[in-house]
């Protein structure tokens, strides 16, 4: 082999060396690089997400519009929030309160809704839980353990208990157990519930939302039951988020429950 054509071939190689060093680095570049700008696109993206829904904690309004005209002749009013509780103990919050509006229904979308009462500080271990269907017919009963501490406690129909149904109407009552046990001068509360079927648009509103966002579209929706049980969940999560207290006792004073809107949530 000529010198020439010696020299020819080292060239090529050296050439060749060359390219494949520069592809060499430029993938090592790619492997380093790319991931970096992917992690850093996804890190934006979740700082982005984040702040949304920061964002969309702190506007969203929890209001309650009252549902229209489709509502049943029996519903509850204003007189079974007090019972027999005299105007000027109401007022402070001195009677057994139910959290339901005032003169309206109270409507719900879930087969095992959850049941809010404010009690005064009183003796009684428990309290007990009727719930009657529009025929007058038990539908379910329990009892419930007291601390004997003044707040509002939640009672959610268990996974043993039947569903209501669509459509139908019901009655609840919550009945405070003293010593001597029942009383036909208990302290006790009622109140009416009826379930309905969600539209559509409501059904794919309340997707991939937080709880917060939950009660803003169910109390657009005049869906009352769902938007305090969204409310007080959204308080368990963030108990100390001054702006979700403030939401909370804002609703509860836009139905009337001025009275009690401070106090504490005891389970």
């Amino acid at each position: 082999m000529s010198f020439d054509r010696i020299r020819q071939s080292q060239d090529g190689e050296n050439m060749s060396r060359k390219i494949f060093s520069l592809f060499a680095v430029t993938l090592f570049l790619e492997l380093i690089i790319v991931p970096s700008l992917s992690t850093s696109v996804n890190a934006e993206s979740n700082t982005s997400s984040k702040s949304e829904n920061i964002q969309n904690t702190l506007v969203a309004d929890v209001t309650f519009e009252p549902p229209g005209s489709d509502k049943p002749d029996d519903t509850a009013g204003g007189a079974s929030r007090g019972g027999e509780c005299p105007q000027e103990l109401m007022s402070i919050g001195g009677c057994v309160i139910p959290l339901i509006p005032s003169n309206t229904e109270g409507l719900t979308i879930t087969g095992r809704p959850t049941f809010f009462i404010y009690l005064p500080e009183n003796s009684a271990k428990e309290v007990f839980f009727s719930l009657v269907d529009e025929n007058n017919k038990n539908h379910y009963q329990a009892k419930i353990p007291l601390t004997g501490k003044s707040g509002i406690i939640q009672f959610t129909l268990p996974e043993n208990a039947p569903p209501l149904e669509v459509g139908k109407n019901y009655r609840w009552a919550f009945i405070a157990i003293g010593e001597q046990g029942l009383r036909p001068d208990s302290p006790g509360v009622q109140g009416r519930i009826r379930r309905i079927e969600p539209n559509v648009t409501l059904q794919t509103q309340l997707q991939n939302v937080t709880p917060i966002e939950r009660a803003a579209l169910y109390g657009k929706n005049g869906i009352w039951y769902e938007t305090l049980a969204s409310l007080a969940e959204a308080r368990k999560l963030q108990p100390n988020d001054p702006n979700l207290v403030n939401k909370w006792e804002q609703l509860l004073k836009s139905v009337g429950l001025e009275a009690i809107a401070s106090q504490p949530l005891l389970n």
